[in-house]
């Protein structure tokens, strides 16, 4: 009977030390970085625990953790432009869990945990509606950072309120109707075709104005060549009716005697006169030979 006592004593001790063990890792919790944990007693918030080791009181304490790190929640809404298209936004929004104890508390207390589907999202799906009716179809594309820093703005304020820090909203898809798609690709096949005509045409009045340009080119060259011509044949005249100038006031009687005496071959004229009478030299010439003999 004292072995099996002792036996017995042995295996309850081990039993005891074990049941002590796991009460005593149960205990401990650890926080790491980036995390806070919220401390529960029976199920009620109690505290924030901040990164480090805790221990808590098993079975009458327990500890959620929440992220205080970036978090990425994407989802898509759906919502209507004022001029009544309906349009598909997929957006990604970026944020963390930043507010103080008591806040966290709160958000916890209220969303237990489950913040982005209770509270994230249907304030993404009201925000979106509310400014995508601001807006028409067309300048929803047009307008799309405008939209997206809209959405951005009422966001960081309504989820500031529960410690939620909004930190970039990104717009990643705008999806319209198939018949709205249609009329766009239409439209934008239309206003190509335009902007080709356009080009072609202003190609046309280029190629027209160089025309017109070599054209008046060709004709200012020939005006100014004819000038030219002109002005030499006036310069040719001028000059050579000073020469004649000059050479008739040079020309004396004497001149004119000592030339014709220079260029004569010692033969007679046939005739003489004057304007009104002319003599045959031959005649006389004859006559006088006649009375000779």
């Amino acid at each position: 009977m004292g072995k099996l006592a002792s036996v017995i004593g042995f295996f309850g001790t081990i039993f005891i030390l074990f049941v002590l063990a796991i009460l005593l890792i149960s205990s401990v919790r650890i926080i790491n970085a980036g995390e806070v944990g919220v401390k529960l007693e029976f199920g009620r918030v109690m505290d924030v625990l901040e990164p480090n080791i805790h221990f808590v009181v098993p079975v009458m304490n327990d500890v959620k953790y929440l992220s205080t790190q970036i978090e990425k929640f994407e989802t898509t809404a759906s919502a209507a432009s004022n001029d009544l298209q309906v349009v598909e936004t997929q957006l990604a929004v970026n944020y963390r869990i930043n507010g103080n104890n008591d806040q966290i508390m709160n958000l916890y207390e209220t969303f237990r945990g489950n913040h982005e589907v209770r509270i994230i999202d249907p304030l993404v799906q009201e925000v979106v509606k509310a400014n995508t009716a601001q807006f028409n179809a067309a300048e929803l594309i047009t307008k799309r950072v405008e939209l997206k820093s809209k959405i951005a703005q009422d966001l960081k304020q309504k989820l500031g309120n529960y410690g939620i820090d909004v930190v970039e909203v990104s717009i990643t898809n705008l999806d319209f109707s198939p018949e709205f798609n249609a009329a766009i690709e239409a439209k934008v096949v239309a206003e190509q075709k335009l902007q080709k005509e356009k080009i072609d045409l202003e190609t046309k009045k280029i190629e027209v104005q160089r025309l017109i340009a070599e054209t008046n080119a060709s004709a200012t060259s020939l005006v100014i060549q004819a000038n030219a011509d002109a002005e030499a044949k006036i310069i040719r005249a001028t000059a050579e009716a000073e020469a004649i100038e000059k050479i008739t006031k040079a020309v004396t009687a004497q001149y004119i005697q000592y030339n014709y005496v220079q260029r004569w071959d010692g033969q007679l004229p046939k005739v003489m006169g004057s304007q009104d009478v002319i003599i045959g030299l031959e005649s006389l010439d004859g006559n006088q030979e006649a009375n000779s003999s």
